[in-house]
């Protein structure tokens, strides 16, 4: 009987901490809920401004993932076709073609760079913006975030279709 009760004892002490009784913690997590139910009155006329753009920044990345992920694959393409065309010696060939399409995807890729360098900066205001609890500037940050992502999309797809012309000289 003994034996019972110090297991008993034994698995209640797992289950709650040393210091802490089971009221203290429903009060922490219904404190918790309250807090998070409560919104910032400051965000309150800001917030459709600011799901919309978040809205809009959601579908431009993931039309841009989509762009990105179809260049990945062509740059592997692009490697393959390459080391068959120096097993094969065909290479010396094509060289002045590959050189000219190497320079026009060179200066796309540098394109892309200065509108990634700005998002990421935005991104950093934004979120500096969100601590800061400054809604209108954040308002602005991501329609500034926005406009890059759609500045960017019609880059990714000229290096996307320079990079098929890339593979077809390299197939012929």
């Amino acid at each position: 009987m003994i034996k019972k009760h110090i297991l008993g004892a034994l698995a209640l002490s797992m289950l709650i901490p040393l210091g802490v009784s089971a009221q203290t913690l429903t009060t922490k997590s219904d404190t918790k809920a309250a807090a998070t139910t409560q919104k910032d009155p400051a965000r309150v006329p800001y917030a459709s401004q600011i799901k919309l753009e978040k809205q809009t920044i959601k579908t431009n990345n993931k039309t841009n993932q989509t762009i990105k992920a179809a260049i990945k694959g062509k740059l592997v393409q692009v490697k393959t076709l390459i080391a068959q065309d120096k097993t094969n010696k065909t290479l010396k060939a094509k060289k002045d073609a590959l050189k000219a399409e190497r320079a026009v995807i060179k200066a796309d890729k540098t394109s892309l760079k200065g509108i990634t360098v700005k998002l990421v900066a935005d991104k950093k205001i934004a979120k500096t913006d969100v601590t800061n609890k400054n809604y209108a500037a954040l308002v602005s940050d991501l329609n500034n975030i926005a406009s890059l992502q759609t500045s960017e999309t019609p880059i990714l797809q000229k290096l996307s279709s320079d990079l098929d012309t890339l593979i077809s000289s390299l197939s012929k």
